[in-house]
Parts: structure tokens; C-alpha cells; sequence
């Protein structure tokens, strides 16, 4: 169906005006009920209103009142906003509004209108924004900034003159022609034939339409052919032009060809050529009125980037605030939970436990947050200088480091959680296949043999030195997520094959070593390796004491890590700067519950619900230079995760404890986004610190829901609420257009401030010490102080003890009485903030 040359603008029922985002590409002659304005953010257009013709680029705002006829042709790839504001909805707000006439064009704007136009960007900006969130309450948000805009419409942009609209006298005559163009314009109408069919002379239809329509007959009749041939022209590449001339009215070719160049400047070859690939569109879908379908992630960009730069940024944002209240019995009997969380942290390599900067930040994590397991790559790695072979091929080993590394954690209460992998350089059959800036090599090795009587003299190594007993309470975990090419390049069965070996070689051992695989990540597609992984297990009795698994929250790892994609656009030395480019996350805050739920039934199917799954590792992302990592919005993340799946599984591997990690060229920017949750110079993040909170948490909880958790244990009551918000689509796809090393906070939806209030009831009465830990961005960010000190690009030592003594979280300490067995406890959070508070009772 043609769209008519007039258009009765119809918005739904939340919004009364319409606001779109389109690419143009030639939209006829046409009026409507509503006031117009467009808002160029890429690109070039013509617009010609009337018989007037205006070239609009980035940045332009140009308004075109109502019932005036008007033609938009896209020079370029252009994007643009538009705003169509029905004249029923400004009557019911502006009085007087259908006599009133705006002239608004940045480009021929007065010197004293540029403030007002630059208010106008900001506004229509922001409401592109808005109409993209749907966050609460944006219906009233819209409408606010559209009366402000036609405020300052009214104020700076009013007119005078003649109106140049269409009249209304003779509106149902001329959509009563116009439809019969749009009808028969592939036939050879005339002037004559239709001036007959309205009963009028030639002379008079000639002057009707040119006073109406602004354009001749034959000029109009010409447009309305141009803009259905174009149509085809992009649509069906395999049409030749000079067919789609004649299968659209036009008399010849050469009548086409003089009527496209006088509208788009270069030939329809040219245009094909330039445009197609582009716009590849399903066959049977509506493209009439030439606003076509986009990347909306790209306008979305622009409009970020311009509310970045804009003047008015300044202004500071009013949060929607929601209050919840929960009443809680402190003296049910509540449900013990052994916070398994606490079983395991990671290290990037074997390697960096032995540097002075990480054995400090594991030193400090025990002391504030203590783990029971370290998990790390490598064991076998060239740093490590465990494996080489003399000339003759025979292997030798030292163990000298791997000594010094199991000393130092045992030393301070952490036991070794090694994955076998790595393959020694001396040991690996292709040398060429290799990940990590310091290179750790992923091919079988050249001899399974040689590979076994290593794991078997490590392992009796180890127990010589520390003792049976302590080894069996290790866990030896087989091999990094071998469904990924770049980890394990052979076939799937080589992988079960090097398992069993290994299995065998440590059981021969003890029956009671533990080993466990294959450490995979739960968000890719991995379902066949699986299944033969686990029905080789069942066939050859070597099912893993612990399965261990990985979970990164990108949906389009499986491609990025898709061996074929990979010998396209990247080689293996390149493979990590893939994963500092940041390319997306899932918009689903949920992911990590969901995806643990399906597999623990997918474990279960296997008849292995028994075993103890580790996650050894997990993270918000799994990008190295993500910027978000270091900000505020980590705590709220970990929070969140842990308690949602609090005892899910026997461990919960962050990845990692310290930015300190080689598998990247080290930045030299100190918040660069790095993984860890402590940065360099052993600057604990916000997400330390919630880890910090969350080990104070008892071991009973009373009470548990979004946003809280009410715990007792130590004698006391804890009370953990935390504000969390996840990324908005925007940031989900990829686009970071709008973040930056000191502005990291723009990528979030559903922000708002959130007030917590628990009656907590039957606390035994007496005085209570209240003790109030707050992470926030003044104070528990690292990175929020760094940006408040003025973000210097290096640091001295000063500055260092300057962030670390500025960045701890907010403790208050109150005593409180409890008389009648009840107490209220309030906490009022911004997005991202995590609070605790501890309640102990004190004997006086």
C-alpha cells in the first residue's frame, strides 16, 4: 500500500507525539497534522518546504510547521532524528497554537538564537535517550521536554507572514487526486485526463496543484515515480535499471536516469552501488515512506556522545526513588548457609603468585576477606621452569618454584587449587599454538607418556613435601575451556583421551586426589562436547571428583571465539587484544542464576548431581579493559550475584584477585579496567570492598530478598542492602561510545535511588552497638577518588597512600536501645552503593 501524500499522524497511547530515529533516503512531497522537527545527528539532507530548499547537516534543527507540504532527500548516509507533534496535542497545551507559526533553522538562526537552539539539541537529545530507556515515569519526562522545547519555540523561533499551508477548504479534493497518482502513477496519466475526472479546466487544476502542492503536476508526478523506482532500485539488485525506468511510469530510461541526477546529484549506479550494501532489506518489507532501517546502536551513540559534550550536562539527573519496607522475626529459626563463596579466589599465572605485589594483595585478602582455595594458570608454564629436555630427549624437572609459590599459600592460609595446563614448550607438540602475552602453550603434547610421568612425578613431589593428607585436600583441575580453539586445538577426542591418561596417572596415585574437567564457559553453546565428555566418563570409569566451570555474560563469545573467525580477522598473537576491545555483555541481569540453574539440570541428567561444582571462574565481564570493572558499579554486581546464589555451588572463583595479571600487556593507566578487584599498587577497587561486607554476613539468614539479606552470627544481626543496576541496551550491544576514563557511569538503566527500611522484631531489648559500613562513590571507589584528586595519569607514592587512605567505606558507629524487642533500621542507597549493618549487643 503507497503512502498518501498526507498523513494523519497517529501515536499510541503512551506518548502523545512521536519520536523516531530514521536514515533517509528520498520521502516525496507530503504534509500532515503535526508540527515536524528534525534533528540531523550524521549525514546530509535537502529539505524543501514549499518552494523553498534548505541543506541541513550534523547538528541542524529544523522545524516545519503544520499542513505545510514538504520533500526530504538524503544526500549521504545521513541519521536523523524526528519529532512529529500532532496540533491536537499542542491545542490542549499551548493556547492558540493553530495560529502560531515557528521559523527554527540553526543554520540561518541569529547570533542571540544560539543559546536557544543549543537548550533544543539538549532536550531533543535527551528525549531520544528517554524514548530508548522507557525507564519509570518517562512518559512525563518526555512531555516535560517537549513543552519546554515549544517554550522556547515561543519564545525565540515565533513568525509572522503568510502561512503557506495547505487550506483546508480544499484538502478533500486534493487527497482525493493525489490518491489517484499514488494509484495509476505507473500509467501515462496527464494533466488533461485528470483535470476531466474532477470536472475542472486544465488552466485552474495547473494553478490548484502548484498553490497546494508547491510543485507543478508533472513535477510531483515525477517524484512520486523517482521515489517507487529507488525503492526497487535497492531492493532488487538483479533488475536492470533501465526495466525499472519502464516498470514505474517513466517514458525511457533516459528520463529517469535526468530525473535521478537532478535529485541525487550522481547516477542510479552509482547510488546502488553506494547505498546496497547497507540496506539489504527483506523482500516484502515496508520501506514506502523511505525512513529505513538502521543500526540504532550508532544513533544512539551520537546522541550520548552529544549530551557528553553538551553544555547542560552539568545538570544533574533527579533519580526516581523507590521505598520498600520488610518486616522481619529475628527469632525464627533462619536457614544455616555455608557461604561457599568463600571457598576460592584466582590468580592469573602460577608465576605471579611468586611477585612481591600480588603475594601482598593475597596477604591482605586473607586478612580482610579470607579464602580457602587459590585457584591459577600455569603450573606447567616456561616461568615456572618445572619441565626441559637434554638433547637426548630425556625430561628434567625442578620443582624449586613451584616449592616457593606452595609455601607462601600455605603460609597464609590458602590451599592450591591447580589446573594441569599449560603445556611446557619442551613438552608441546606445535609451539605455534599458544594465548597470553606471556606465552602459555595450548597444543597436546608430543607425547602422552612424557605428559603423565610429569603429572605423576608433580604430584608425588608435592606430597613428599607437604604430606599426603594436605595434597588429597587439593584440587586439580584438567585443562581451560578445551570447547574454545584458541585453548585446546586438537579434536575433542584427543581432549578425552589426554583426560583419561591424566585421570588414571593421578588415581594410580590415591583414589582420594581430586581432578576435575573440564573447566568450561557455561554461556557458550557447548552441549555436544559435553555430552561425549560425560558419556566417555560413564564408558571408561573416569568420572571427575569436581566439575568445574567458567562464566563470562557474552552471548557472542561463541563467535568471537569461533576457530573460523579467528583465522579470518585475527592471528594468535592478536587474540588478546580481541578481548580488550569490548564488543557487548548480556542485557539480562539475571544471567549468571539462570545459567547456573540450567546446568546444575543438566549435571543432574548425567547422573552427577553428587559431584561438587566449582565455578573457578566468573566475572561481570570477561574484557580486560572494560572501564566499568573499576567503578562502583562491581560491589553492586558482586553483591547481588553471591547472595542470589548463595551455596549453588561449592565455590565461586572471581576472576581475578589483582590487575597485576599477564595475560595482556600490562597498561599504564592505574584504572584502565582491568579484572581484578584490586588494582596496582595494591589499591583495593569497590569490589574488594564488597567482599569485605559480605564476610562480616552470619551464617543463619533470617531473611532474604531483591536488594537485602538479614543474617545473625558472632552474636549479632547483619543487615546487607545493596542498589543494583544493570547495563542498558545501549552499553549491552557494544557501544561505549559515551564512556571515557573519567565518566564511567553513563552505560546504566533503571537508576534510582532506593530506600530500604526493615522493622527487624523479637531482638532480645538491651543496647546495641550499630555499626554502618557504606560503599559509595564518595567514599569506598578507588576510582571515584582517583577522579576526584583530578585523575593523574601516574603516581607517586604519596598519591598512592592519598587514594588508599581516601577511598575507604564509610563507617559510622551509633548505639541504639532496644526496649520493646523491635528496632527499625533505614538505609537510603544511589545506584551502585552497598550498605551493611552490624548490630552487636553490648554488656554494660
Amino acid at each position: 500500500m503507497k503512502t498518501s501524500i498526507y498523513e494523519l499522524v497517529e501515536t499510541g497511547d503512551a506518548l502523545p507525539f512521536d519520536v523516531s530515529l530514521h536514515r533517509v533516503n528520498y520521502v516525496p512531497s507530503h504534509w500532515h497534522n503535526s508540527v515536524e522537527i528534525i534533528f540531523v545527528l550524521n549525514g546530509k539532507l535537502e529539505v524543501t518546504v514549499g518552494s523553498q530548499q534548505h541543506t541541513l547537516a550534523e547538528g541542524d534543527v529544523f522545524l516545519i510547521n503544520q499542513c505545510h507540504v514538504h520533500e526530504v532527500i538524503g544526500l549521504n548516509n545521513n541519521i536523523i532524528a524526528t519529532f512529529l507533534i500532532p496540533i491536537s496535542y499542542l491545542k490542549e497545551n499551548i493556547r492558540g497554537i493553530e495560529n502560531i507559526l515557528f521559523k527554527c533553522e540553526s543554520r540561518t538562526a541569529r547570533s542571540e538564537q544560539r543559546g536557544a537552539l543549543d537548550q533544543i539539541r539538549h532536550l531533543l537529545a535527551e528525549m531520544v535517550q528517554l524514548n530508548n530507556k522507557k525507564e519509570e515515569a518517562y512518559e512525563l519526562d518526555m512531555g516535560i521536554r517537549m513543552l519546554a522545547v515549544f517554550s522556547i519555540l515561543l519564545k525565540q523561533f515565533r513568525t509572522t507572514g503568510s502561512s503557506g499551508a495547505i487550506n483546508e477548504k480544499y484538502m478533500e479534493r486534493m487527497l482525493r487526486i493525489i490518491t489517484y497518482i499514488d494509484e495509476h502513477y505507473k500509467d501515462p496519466i496527464s494533466l488533461q485526463s485528470l483535470a476531466e475526472r474532477e470536472f475542472l479546466s486544465v488552466p485552474y487544476l495547473s494553478k490548484f496543484f502548484s498553490e497546494n502542492i508547491g510543485l507543478n503536476f508533472q513535477s510531483y508526478l515525477t517524484s512520486i515515480r523517482l521515489k517507487n523506482a529507488v525503492e526497487d532500485l535497492l531492493n532488487y539488485d538483479e533488475i536492470p535499471i533501465a526495466d525499472l525506468a519502464l516498470n514505474h511510469g517513466f517514458p525511457n530510461a533516459k528520463s529517469f536516469y535526468t530525473a535521478f541526477k537532478n535529485r541525487y546529484h550522481i547516477t542510479p549506479h552509482e547510488y546502488r552501488k553506494q547505498y546496497r550494501p547497507d540496506m539489504v532489506q527483506k523482500k516484502n518489507e515496508d520501506i514506502s515512506s523511505h525512513y529505513l532501517n538502521f543500526n540504532h546502536s550508532s544513533a544512539l551513540g551520537i546522541i550520548r556522545q552529544f549530551l557528553e559534550r553538551s553544555q547542560s550536562r552539568e545538570v544533574e539527573k533527579v533519580q526516581t526513588l523507590e521505598t520498600r519496607a520488610y518486616k522481619i522475626d529475628t527469632a525464627i529459626q533462619g536457614t544455616t548457609v555455608q557461604h561457599t563463596w568463600k571457598n576460592l579466589i584466582t590468580i592469573g599465572k602460577a608465576k605471579e603468585g611468586l611477585h612481591a605485589d600480588v603475594q601482598q594483595q593475597l596477604k591482605y585478602v586473607q586478612q580482610k576477606s579470607p579464602f580457602r582455595y587459590l585457584r591459577f594458570h600455569g603450573i606447567f608454564d616456561d616461568g615456572m621452569m618445572v619441565y626441559d629436555e637434554d638433547g637426548a630427549g630425556k625430561p628434567r624437572y625442578n620443582f624449586r618454584f613451584v616449592d616457593q609459590l606452595f609455601d607462601f599459600l600455605l603460609s597464609i592460609g590458602l590451599k592450591p587449587f591447580v589446573e594441569f595446563g599449560f603445556m611446557p614448550s619442551a613438552l608441546a607438540s606445535d609451539t605455534d599454538k599458544s594465548v597470553f602475552y606471556r606465552a602459555s602453550y595450548t597444543s597436546p603434547p608430543k607425547s602422552v607418556d612424557k605428559w603423565c610421568e610429569l603429572v605423576d612425578r608433580f604430584i608425588r613431589h608435592c606430597m613428599n613435601r607437604y604430606g599426603a593428607a594436605e595434597v588429597k585436600s587439593w584440587k586439580f583441575e584438567f585443562w581451560n575451556e578445551p570447547e574454545l580453539h584458541i585453548f585446546w586445538p586438537a579434536s575433542h577426542d584427543e581432549y578425552n583421551e589426554l583426560y583419561l591418561r591424566t585421570y588414571q596417572t593421578v588415581k594410580n596415585i590415591s583414589q582420594a586426589l581430586q581432578i576435575g574437567a573440564p573447566g568450561r564457559i557455561i554461556t557458550l553453546e557447548s552441549m555436544s562436547m559435553v555430552k561425549d565428555f560425560f558419556e566417555f566418563c560413564r564408558k571408561n570409569s573416569c568420572q571427575p571428583d569436581f566439575i568445574p566451570l567458567h562464566f563470562y555474560p557474552h552471548e557472542r563469545f561463541e563467535k568471537l571465539m569461533n576457530k573460523e573467525y579467528m583465522a579470518q580477522k585475527y592471528d594468535t598473537d592478536s587474540y588478546f587484544q580481541l578481548l580488550e576491545e569490548f564488543r557487548g555483555i548480556s542485557s539480562n541481569p539475571d544471567f549468571l542464576k539462570e545459567k547456573l540453574e540450567d546446568e546444575l539440570k543438566l549435571i543432574a541428567e548425567y547422573g552427577l548431581s553428587g559431584c561438587e561444582i566449582y565455578l573457578t571462574e566468573w566475572n561481570s565481564t570477561g574484557y580486560h579493559r572494560e572501564l566499568t570493572n573499576d567503578t562502583l558499579y562491581k560491589a553492586a554486581y558482586i553483591a547481588k550475584n553471591l547472595l542470589d546464589n548463595l551455596d549453588v555451588v561449592h565455590g565461586f572463583g572471581y576472576w581475578v584477585l589483582s590487575d597485576n595479571i599477564e595475560e595482556t600487556f600490562p597498561s599504564q593507566q592505574l584504572f584502565h579496567g582491568g579484572l581484578g578487584l584490586i588494582a596496582q599498587y595494591g589499591i583495593p577497587k569497590p569490589a574488594m570492598y564488597a567482599y569485605e561486607l559480605l564476610t562480616k554476613l552470619g551464617s543463619t539468614v533470617i531473611a532474604q530478598g531483591d536488594g537485602y539479606i538479614v543474617t545473625a552470627g558472632s552474636g549479632g544481626y547483619q543487615v546487607l542492602t545493596y542498589n543494583y543496576c544493570h547495563f542498558d541496551e545501549l552499553y549491552a550491544m557494544g557501544d561505549i561510545s559515551f564512556i571515557d576514563a573519567t565518566h564511567r557511569y553513563n552505560g546504566f538503566k533503571n537508576e534510582r535511588t532506593l530506600k530500604i527500611d526493615i522493622a527487624l522484631s523479637n531482638l532480645p531489648n538491651g543496647h546495641y552497638k550499630m555499626i554502618t559500613h557504606t560503599i559509595s562513590r564518595s567514599q569506598g571507589s578507588s576510582y571515584d577518588a582517583w577522579v576526584t584528586m583530578g585523575a593523574p595519569e601516574s603516581l607517586t607514592q604519596e598519591d598512592i597512600q592519598y587514594l588508599k587512605a581516601n577511598s575507604c567505606p564509610r563507617r559510622h558507629v551509633q548505639y541504639v536501645r532496644v526496649d520493646e524487642a523491635a528496632l527499625t533500621v533505614h538505609t537510603s542507597l544511589v545506584p551502585h552503593e552497598v550498605e551493611l549493618i552490624e548490630l552487636m549487643p553490648t554488656y554494660d
